[in-house]
């Protein structure tokens, strides 16, 4: 006997016969009229009886008792094939509850019940090679109690048994019990069961053999169909399941004037309407009063339709009138010929990561505005070097006029007469000392070899033009600190000054062979002038900065050098002019 089918298609018997019990098989017939249920069992019954076969009937008591009037008015005997245990007849409404526990079907005592008869009438006809042809109403009737499921599962216990039983079995069920839509899916797994399925007797009716394929090639393709259908029911079902338990997505449906048509959990969470009291409502309720006024919500679906899509983030409001920010995607929803039929309202609440994108801005905002006044403050510090720069260059200026245009002259004056006086009093060892003291105290004022015992150099590139006189008042500033630091803190017995041209920039060297510069200090030069070390580098390094320039110190064992560079420009003449 065959088992549950795997064929989509649902197997239809296409001859125009009574099924017969002559092949092992599982067959459903289905009906509209009793009397032609018993006109098919009749026949299916006797014609196993009559040839010394034997047959299980498990009906209600209406069919069994026009079964019985029927098969005596055809001449059938089914006493002596009863009292030889080759016809058993069970009645289906007392039976079905033997095998049903807490409402399903008990597959043990299924087994017990069924398989008990099944091999009670098998050792009646065993060696005589005859056949058993069974009939069940028990699907029937869980069919007609709404227990579509237990029906199948009855059915599939059937096959089961025929693993171990060799019977052929024709069940039946009236075609008023799938009047429903909802009985496509279970009628389809039922017919699965079946090795074959009979029409009803409309089928029976058609005249010629052609009508009959027919019949049957139609029946299929509508089988056929259905499995289309329920596919895509059970992938809307699937989806509708899906779109309603989504909790962080506002997910509804608009008709095509944009009333509500569905309505998702997370529609009700974030916006605040339960399903009951926002269906058939107009979409706008979700949108501030101004933007109802002006017609965005209506403008939104014309933008959705003609576009394909429509996104959006803006103020939204709740049931209870309070606000939050929205991501929102409208999509037209068209059938095949392009109608629309609705639209699809995606929506998600974007508060929390508004407030933090507006908190990160505001925060740019401040560092930038903190920046910037840091910026304002530093450059008028520089400002206010430069001028204590300039003011100091001027009094320097002030003083050196001061000094060559008298104590320079005073001091040489002062020499001059030194020499008379030591000339005068050579013999007086004494005071021709104290003379000589004078007179190398008074060398020492005028010249910085002299004054500090450092051998000092100089050269000078040959096509080294002039600069620009700010340029080269802050280079020559740079030379004496550069030197007096030398003279203060290098211990160096000499000193070597360049001045060249190194690509676009004008580079003023001073080299010693001292004791080089502490590791503090070459860190603190890299720093910008707020933070170096002491008013000469950073003095220096600001005159450096404000001309575009910078300062650079590098110290080794055997000496330091300082490096001035300044920009030079196109206007400056090529030779010194001097």
């Amino acid at each position: 006997m065959s088992t549950a089918m795997s064929s989509p298609e649902v197997p239809i018997i296409p001859s125009l016969g009574t099924p017969t019990h002559h092949h092992d098989g599982h067959v459903v017939q289905l009906y509209a009229s009793d009397d032609f249920l018993i006109d098919v069992l009749s026949r299916f019954v006797g014609g196993a009886l009559s040839v010394g076969d034997a047959a299980v009937v498990i009906a209600t008591k209406p069919h069994r008792t026009e079964l019985e009037r029927r098969l005596s008015a055809n001449g059938l005997d089914i006493v002596s094939p009863a009292m030889q245990g080759r016809y058993v007849v069970l009645d289906a409404t007392d039976t079905l509850p033997k095998f049903m526990v807490n409402g399903s079907v008990d597959e043990t005592r299924f087994n017990q019940i069924m398989g008990g008869d099944l091999t009670q009438v098998q050792g009646a006809i065993d060696g005589k090679e005859r056949r058993i042809a069974a009939f069940g109403e028990l699907v029937a009737l869980l069919w007609a109690e709404g227990k579509l499921q237990e029906a199948i599962r009855v059915e599939q216990l059937w096959n089961d048994l025929a693993q171990h039983h060799s019977f052929s079995l024709l069940c039946a069920y009236p075609i008023a019990g799938f009047g429903h839509e909802t009985h496509i899916e279970p009628f389809l797994k039922m017919c699965r069961q079946h090795s074959g399925v009979v029409p009803s007797e409309s089928y029976l009716g058609l005249g010629t053999e052609e009508e009959r394929f027919r019949t049957i090639a139609q029946l299929q393709q509508k089988s056929q169909v259905l499995e289309k259908e329920l596919a895509l029911r059970q992938s809307e079902e699937r989806f509708r399941l899906l779109v309603e338990a989504v909790q962080d997505y506002a997910i509804f449906l608009l008709d095509p004037n944009g009333n509500v048509s569905s309505w998702n959990v997370g529609a009700a969470r974030i916006k605040g309407y339960k399903s009951e009291e926002i269906i058939g409502k107009h979409f706008s309720c979700f949108y501030p009063d101004e933007d109802v006024q002006r017609g965005k919500p209506e403008w939104e679906l014309v933008v959705a339709a003609k576009e394909g899509r429509f996104e959006d983030e803006d103020w939204r409001v709740r049931k209870n009138g309070s606000r939050f920010w929205a991501n929102v995607v409208i999509t037209p929803l068209r059938d095949e010929t392009g109608k629309l039929l609705g639209f699809a309202k995606v929506t998600r609440d974007f508060t929390e990561r508004m407030q933090a994108e507006r908190a990160l801005q505001k925060e740019v905002a401040e560092r930038r505005t903190a920046q910037q006044q840091l910026h304002n403050s530093e450059k008028s510090l520089r400002q206010l070097s430069l001028h204590l720069l300039r003011t100091q260059d001027e009094e320097r200026k002030r003083i050196g006029r001061e000094l060559h245009d008298s104590l320079g002259q005073y001091l040489a004056v002062l020499k001059m007469r030194l020499d008379v006086v030591a000339s005068c009093i050579a013999t007086d060892s004494a005071a021709a000392e104290e003379v000589r003291g004078c007179l190398g105290l008074t060398e020492d004022s005028i010249g910085f070899s002299a004054r500090s015992g450092i051998k000092t150099s100089f050269d000078v590139q040959t096509d080294f033009g002039r600069l620009p006189r700010d340029s080269e008042l802050a280079l020559f500033r740079v030379l004496q600190e550069g030197l007096t630091n030398v003279h203060r803190h290098s211990g160096s017995q000499t000193a070597h000054v360049r001045l060249s041209i190194n690509e676009d920039m004008a580079v003023l060297e001073i080299e010693d062979q001292g004791n080089g510069l502490g590791q503090g200090v070459l860190q603190q030069s890299e720093q910008d002038w707020t933070g170096a070390p002491g008013v000469g580098v950073r003095g220096m390094s600001e005159r450096m900065r404000q001309l575009g320039g910078r300062l650079q110190l590098t110290s080794t064992e055997n000496g330091a050098t300082v490096s001035a560079m300044v920009p030079l420009t196109d206007s400056l003449p090529k030779t010194l002019g001097l």
